[in-house]
């Protein structure tokens, strides 16, 4: 393991100075230095998602100028000081969303009185990189708390692990992923995490409504755990974007929300009796409601969205049925382990667009133009320090490449 590495003094970075405009690229900006309980990473790969597209219309009320990106993946190259023994220099790493427990609020009082031991998803005053008080990883490095970084297992990439921060089990973010029926989307929200939260058992049926950077690992890990899956969205591409994951991991109907038929289908698929739940990983304003009428009585309906005006149900079809009606944010760290071990073990792919920072100034107004078939992920570093390991097995997933020559030479190698 490297006991040292050389750290420059600046480094480019993407930032945003001014709300509802592109990103600067700037290349002097000052490294940041690891402060007690921190570790700096060299960024490797960062994903872009909703949450990214809040940040960049002044919704989440950042300081300007702002670094964005809350899904890096990297490697350690310095340790501040009380960082645990665990983290040495060289390790890979994925940073996850929630960081700064303030242990005096009342979610942190309720954590650990009832969890055991802090949890900054619950603290009234986290921080979130790249969202909330904490520049992120749209830069050439960046700072952490320690007690959000997670370690990479080999065989996972930098680029498929930069998604995975958050739309795998983070809070409903909106990813690197670009997909129309979830463009509106609050975030990917945590969709491991969601997928707990359906409480559904092995065989039983669940809907995930939305294929985007969420649908897309909702859908693999759903039939992974061995549960009936339907993928729906109101758009053509989710629909081949559902279509297209590995053939081990294909949803068993992929149907289209406003189809006269999809009602139907549902109903014969499951007997007439329902989904057992419903993940909705859409910010569509109908959608939720559209969601829970499929579902069977007293069944889950998890809200991964943020809808702009708001959650709206029948309370006829709520209160005499028993539907639960369940929020989702960020997974716990067992549950980001948890869910890497998944990752490898399946063969579970997120669906990338890459980008190098030259070409991701305008990432967000591309993002809102549908710009983008895959979830985008930007490249921080040089494209031959963040290929190894990867796999080299073919890629069944496809991946849509923007037209650089850089990336045009990544064409055949698996991501």
């Amino acid at each position: 393991m490297t006991a040292h590495v050389t750290v420059p003094q600046t480094m480019k970075a993407l930032r945003l100075v001014e709300f509802h405009k592109n990103y600067t690229l700037l290349h002097d900006v000052p490294v940041p230095k690891p402060k007690p309980n921190e570790v700096l990473i060299r960024v490797a790969t960062a994903g872009f998602c909703h949450t990214d597209l809040m940040v960049y219309h002044g919704i989440t009320q950042v300081s300007l100028p702002f670094i964005g990106s809350h899904e890096p993946a990297g490697t350690i190259v310095a340790l501040g000081s009380d960082v645990p023994g665990i983290w040495h220099i060289g390790d890979r790493v994925g940073v996850t969303n929630f960081m700064d427990p303030c242990q005096g609020c009342n979610g942190c009082k309720w954590a650990m009185q009832s969890l055991g031991s802090l949890d900054p998803r619950f603290c009234d005053n986290r921080t979130m990189c790249g969202i909330i008080r904490r520049d992120g990883a749209f830069a050439e490095y960046m700072v952490s708390w320690h007690g959000a970084v997670v370690s990479l297992p080999d065989s996972i990439g930098f680029e498929q692990a930069a998604p995975l921060m958050c739309a795998g089990v983070c809070f409903p973010e909106l990813k690197v992923f670009y997909c129309p029926c979830s463009a509106n989307n609050q975030s990917q929200a945590t969709v491991w995490h969601a997928i707990n939260q359906a409480d559904t058992t092995k065989g039983e049926t669940i809907g995930i409504i939305g294929i985007g950077g969420l649908g897309i690992l909702g859908i693999q890990f759903a039939k992974a755990r061995g549960y009936r899956v339907i993928a729906i969205d109101s758009h053509e591409v989710g629909l081949k974007l559902a279509s297209g994951v590995p053939s081990h991991l294909q949803p068993d109907l992929v149907l289209k929300l406003d189809d006269p038929e999809t009602i139907r289908k549902i109903s014969d698929f499951t007997d007439g009796i329902g989904l057992k739940a419903t993940i909705v990983c859409t910010s569509d304003d109908a959608a939720s409601d559209w969601a829970a009428q499929r579902l069977q009585p007293r069944g889950i309906l998890v809200a991964a969205g943020f809808p702009e005006h708001g959650l709206k149900f029948d309370p006829m079809n709520l209160i005499l049925r028993e539907i639960f009606v369940k929020g989702t944010v960020h997974g716990s760290m067992g549950e980001t382990r948890e869910m890497m071990e998944f990752v490898v073990q399946h063969g579970i792919r997120s669906h990338l667009t890459l980008l190098t920072m030259e070409e991701a100034e305008d990432i967000a107004a591309k993002s809102e133009a549908h710009a983008f078939i895959g979830r985008p992920v930007n490249i921080c570093l040089p494209t031959h320090s963040i290929r190894q390991p990867y796999s080299s097995e073919p890629m069944e997933y496809p991946v849509w490449y923007l037209h650089s020559d850089l990336l045009k030479s990544l064409a055949g190698r698996c991501i």
